[in-house]
């Protein structure tokens, strides 16, 4: 069949060994919509020469400068661990007690300076043919978790490139058997440990990188981003304004008195009594930064309570626990 919009296309991904090398893309996940581009730029000569008036034929130069994009994704039972353990650094997968088919994919915090991915989209013309552009040195800059009502739980990770080229061979897609989404139904949130009901809720990692390392050289390719200023991570919750509890979060908000901030999504049982497909994330220490509720209108007031994780040194600050059954991220 051939496909000549949209609706045939695909992303697909895989770890790279070396950054900025490609491997063929073997996970394919489904997804909304991607922004994925490519930065050629030109050098133009600004000499002046006697007599012309127009840029002459040939005094430019190529200069790439990388590229990149966010995509956007409703986050499955299966197969999300390869952007998690990407977006977030580090990853111990183990077998919980008792499962025989379920695996916890246990990501913190870590170093990036090793993880890196090649992504092929493959992208239909109008004649029917499916094209290839393959993103090479791909590292996760940063990502957003959110749910509302009336919503899935979605996943935004922006994704900066080294390069990008056409001429790999265009990967044939498989997608995961079985798997499921998480609606804003299954969805759980605490704040300070108690069961809350927001309208919405979001949590927001960027990793403050440099991603313009370009030199004198032969080669026109940038090296790998590396981390250069603390990594902001934040998050929001927004409620009715049921009491004076959701204002206090922000009023009471006092150093060392910092407060969890949790989402859990739950979905069907995989070992059954014993697990479920799930994916957890907790804040273990935020600073709500809060707003006094204001009325806009005759409807029911609420409030936005955005919120800035921080680090105790003891706790790690941010934890996304993705129990499924993949064996690796």
């Amino acid at each position: 069949m051939a496909h000549r919009s949209g609706l045939g296309s695909f992303l697909s991904f895989k770890a790279e060994t070396t950054y900025g090398t490609y491997v063929a893309p073997d996970r394919f996940l489904e997804f909304i919509s991607e922004g994925l581009v490519f930065n050629r730029d030109k050098i133009v000569s600004q000499g002046i020469k006697r007599g012309s008036y127009v840029q002459r034929a040939g005094r430019w130069a190529v200069n790439k400068k990388g590229g990149g994009g966010p995509a956007n994704f409703e986050v499955s039972t299966k197969g999300f661990g390869l952007l998690f353990k990407h977006g977030m650094g580090t990853v111990a997968i183990t077998t919980p007690g008792g499962a025989t088919n379920a695996r916890q994919h246990l990501h913190t915090l870590g170093d990036l300076d090793d993880l890196s991915l090649t992504i092929q989209k493959g992208l239909p013309d109008v004649n029917g043919t499916t094209r290839p552009f393959s993103f090479l040195g791909c590292v996760i800059t940063g990502w957003e978790l959110s749910v509302e009502v009336d919503g899935l739980v979605l996943l935004t990770p922006t994704f900066d490139a080294q390069d990008m080229v056409t001429s790999e061979t265009l990967v044939t897609p498989s997608f995961a058997a079985g798997d499921e989404l998480f609606s804003y139904q299954q969805v759980a949130v605490k704040v300070d440990s108690v069961a809350a009901t927001p309208t919405a809720a979001s949590f927001n990692v960027q990793h403050a990188m440099k991603t313009d390392r370009y030199f004198v050289q032969a080669s026109p390719l940038k090296k790998r981003p590396v981390r250069n200023a603390t990594a902001p991570l934040s998050g929001s919750v927004t409620f009715e304004f049921e009491s004076m509890t959701q204002v206090n979060y922000f009023l009471t908000a006092a150093p060392g008195a910092e407060i969890p901030v949790q989402m859990t999504a739950t979905g069907d049982e995989i070992d059954i009594g014993l697990n479920n497909y799930k994916l957890d994330v907790l804040a273990a220490k935020v600073v709500f930064d809060g707003e006094v509720p204001v009325v806009a209108g005759p409807d029911v007031i609420t409030l936005t309570a955005p919120f800035t994780i921080v680090d105790d040194g003891s706790a790690q600050p941010l934890v996304a626990t993705y129990t499924t059954t993949d064996l690796v991220s």
